[in-house]
C-alpha cells in the first residue's frame, strides 16, 4: 500500500473512533460536569490519537498543529486545557533533526559558486522549520545571516501528507461548526504547496520588508536575494528574546509588544488586506533596540481587492454602531451561509460577541479567558448561538482573517497586555486619528517616507 494510503487509512481509523466517541458520549447526556469531563477525556484521546498517526507527516504535521492551535484556546475546559496543549506538543515539535552534512550538501548544491559568499556556517541549526532547518552564518561582507535550508525530497512529502488532511476537517466540522475548516484547511493546503518553494515565500517577504522597511515598531530581517533559490532562504539574523520568555516582562512592556502584534497582524489585514496568516510565537521576538521584530513569511494571504473593502465595511459598520448595514454586508458578503437560521438581531449580537474584545470602547487587558469565549462563541457547540450558526460557514475568503484574529487574541491573551484595541482598529479603517504613544510615532513615519 502507498504511503500516502497507509497514512490516509490510520487517520480515518482515528476520525471515526472519535467520531464514534462523541456520539456516545452525546447520546448519554448525564449532568454536565460529567458531560464536560468526558468531553474532556474523549478530546485527549483524540489528541493523543493524531499525534500518533500525523507525527509521521514532516511540514503537514507542524501546519495541522497550528491550526490545532486555535482549538486549543476554545475547545477543552480549564482543567484539561494545559494538558491537551501538552499532548499535541509533538506535533510542533516533529520536524527531525537532519545531519548537518545533509544539510550543508543540499546548500552546495542549491548555491554553486554562490556559497563561496557564506564564509562561516555554525555547527548545529538553531531551529528546525516546519519544512526545512535553520542555520546561523556570516557572510564574506561579516553580516550574520539565518539560512534556511530545505529537507532533501520534503516537497513530495508535503503534498503527500497535505492530502490527508481533509479527513481531519470531518471532525472539526461537527467541534466548530461556523468555522469553515474545510476552508482553512484547503487555505493551509495551498499555502503549504507554495512554500514549499522558498521562491514564494522570498516574495512575501520581499513585500514585507520594503512595507516595514525603517518603521520605528515593526522590524523585518533583510532578505538575501541574490542567496534564495527554490530550496534556501537566507536573509539578516534578528537577535531577540523570543515570545514565550516575554510573558515575564513588566506589564508596560507586554503592552507595547501587545499593540506591536496587534498592529502587525491585524492592522495591516485592516489596511491593505495583504497580511501574514502565521500569528505564532516562534516567529515574534523582542529586539534589543525595543522593536518587535516578526520572521516567517510562508504563509500570507492577500485578500482580493473587493473582499478586503467588504471586510473593512463590516467592521466599520460595527463600530460605528450601525448594525443594519453590518447585518446586510455580511449576508452580500456570504458570511452568513442560511441566513434565515439567524434573525438579524441574533446575528448581529453573534457577529459582536466574537469581536467584542476590539469593538469594546476604552482600553481592555486581554485574558485567556476573553481569548477562549471569542473562539468559543464563534464556532464551538457550546457557544449560545449554536443554533443559529450550525448551519453556517464562514466563506473561504475570510477564514484565514478570522483565522488570524483569533490567533492574535490568543497572543495577546497570554501576554496579558492592554490597550484601546477598538480605537486602534478605528485608526486603520479611517474613523479616528491615533490615540496611543506608538500610533503617533507610526503616524510620523508614514508622513517622512
Amino acid at each position: 500500500m502507498p504511503l500516502r494510503a497507509k497514512r490516509a487509512a490510520a487517520l480515518g481509523k482515528v476520525v471515526a473512533g472519535h467520531a464514534v466517541r462523541s456520539a456516545i458520549t452525546t447520546a448519554i447526556k448525564p449532568v454536565s460536569a460529567d458531560v464536560a469531563a468526558r468531553r474532556d477525556a474523549d478530546i485527549l484521546r483524540f489528541a493523543d490519537d493524531l499525534v500518533a498517526v500525523a507525527g509521521s507527516m514532516k511540514g503537514a504535521a507542524q501546519k495541522l498543529g497550528q491550526l490545532l492551535s486555535v482549538v486549543d484556546v476554545g475547545i477543552t475546559s480549564a482543567s484539561a486545557r494545559d494538558e491537551f496543549t501538552a499532548r499535541l506538543a509533538p506535533l510542533f515539535d516533529n520536524a527531525p533533526r537532519v545531519p548537518d552534512a545533509t544539510m550543508h550538501a543540499a546548500l552546495e548544491g542549491e548555491l554553486g559558486s554562490l556559497r563561496s559568499r557564506i564564509a562561516d556556517i555554525e555547527t548545529g541549526a538553531i531551529a528546525s522549520a516546519s519544512i526545512g532547518q535553520v542555520y546561523r552564518g556570516r557572510l564574506d561582507d561579516g553580516r550574520t545571516v539565518a539560512i534556511k535550508i530545505q529537507y532533501p525530497d520534503i516537497a513530495a512529502k508535503v503534498r503527500a501528507d497535505l492530502k490527508n488532511l481533509q479527513l481531519i476537517t470531518k471532525l472539526a466540522a461537527k467541534k466548530m461548526p461556523a468555522s469553515n475548516t474545510q476552508a482553512v484547511v484547503a487555505e493551509v493546503q495551498r499555502q503549504m504547496i507554495k512554500e514549499v518553494d522558498y521562491r514564494t515565500e522570498l516574495v512575501h517577504h520581499q513585500r514585507m520588508f520594503e512595507t516595514f522597511r525603517g518603521h520605528p515598531v515593526c522590524r523585518i530581517p533583510a532578505p538575501i536575494s541574490e542567496l534564495c533559490t527554490e530550496h534556501v532562504l537566507v536573509t539578516e539574523y534578528l537577535d531577540g528574546v523570543p515570545f514565550d520568555r516575554l510573558t515575564d516582562e513588566d506589564q508596560p512592556v507586554r503592552d507595547r509588544i501587545g499593540e506591536a502584534i496587534y498592529r502587525f497582524y491585524c492592522g495591516e489585514m485592516y489596511r491593505t488586506g495583504f497580511f501574514c496568516a502565521d500569528p505564532h510565537p516562534g516567529n515574534i521576538m523582542l529586539l534589543p533596540d525595543g522593536r518587535v521584530g516578526f520572521v516567517d513569511f510562508g504563509l500570507c494571504t492577500d485578500m482580493d481587492p473587493h473582499d478586503a473593502e467588504v471586510q473593512r465595511k463590516v467592521f466599520r459598520a460595527l463600530l460605528t454602531g450601525d448594525d443594519d448595514e453590518a447585518f446586510e454586508l455580511a449576508v452580500a458578503a456570504g458570511f452568513l451561509a442560511d441566513p434565515a437560521a439567524m434573525e438579524r438581531g441574533a446575528a448581529i449580537e453573534y457577529i459582536r460577541a466574537v469581536s467584542s474584545w476590539h469593538l469594546v470602547d476604552g482600553s481592555l487587558r486581554m485574558t485567556p479567558d476573553i481569548a477562549r469565549r471569542s473562539v468559543a462563541d464563534a464556532v464551538l457547540p457550546s457557544s449560545r448561538f449554536y443554533d443559529g450558526i450550525r448551519n453556517q460557514r464562514l466563506v473561504e475568503t475570510h477564514a484565514m482573517a478570522r483565522r488570524t484574529e483569533m490567533c492574535v487574541a490568543a497572543l495577546l491573551g497570554k501576554l496579558g497586555a492592554e490597550a484601546p484595541w477598538s480605537a486602534i482598529a478605528r485608526e486603520y479603517l479611517d474613523l479616528a486619528d491615533t490615540v496611543t504613544p506608538m500610533g503617533a510615532d507610526i503616524e510620523i513615519w508614514f508622513q517622512q517616507r
